[in-house]
């Protein structure tokens, strides 16, 4: 006796299974990843009045700190003299050191990466490990 079994799988195409998903360039997933970043970068962001962290862009791809002093404050080192201002080999003092301060999207991604990333895959329908 000579058996065969036929087995036929309907798939929908990638764009399509990634949209179910969220996955899309700036879909669900990717905004909940940016506004988690945000959120979470908002305690390791340098403040003295406030005015950088609280004038943050939220885009659906990205976070951008907009104001005239947002790089130095993110480097970490002194500028002095009028603009274009000399770059100094001194570190800034932040208020609220060690926590706000200089690279606070890497500081922030060291300690929440893992609350983060469990968020993002519950949200694309995934499993974390």
């Amino acid at each position: 006796m000579n058996s065969k079994m036929t087995i036929v799988t309907n798939l929908d195409d990638v764009g399509t299974m990634l949209r179910k998903r969220g996955l899309e360039p700036n879909g669900r997933v990717q905004k909940l990843l940016t506004h988690e970043v945000a959120r979470y970068c908002d305690p390791y962001v340098p403040m003295q009045q406030g005015i950088l962290k609280n004038t943050r862009i939220i885009e659906d791809d990205g976070i951008i700190y907009n104001t005239p002093y947002a790089r130095y404050q993110y480097y970490g080192k002194v500028m002095v003299g009028r603009a274009p201002k000399k770059l100094t080999d001194r570190n800034i003092q932040y208020h609220g050191a060690p926590k706000r301060g200089a690279f606070w999207d890497r500081r922030m991604w060291a300690d929440k990466k893992s609350v983060i990333m469990n968020k993002i895959v519950e949200e694309a329908g995934g499993i974390a490990e």
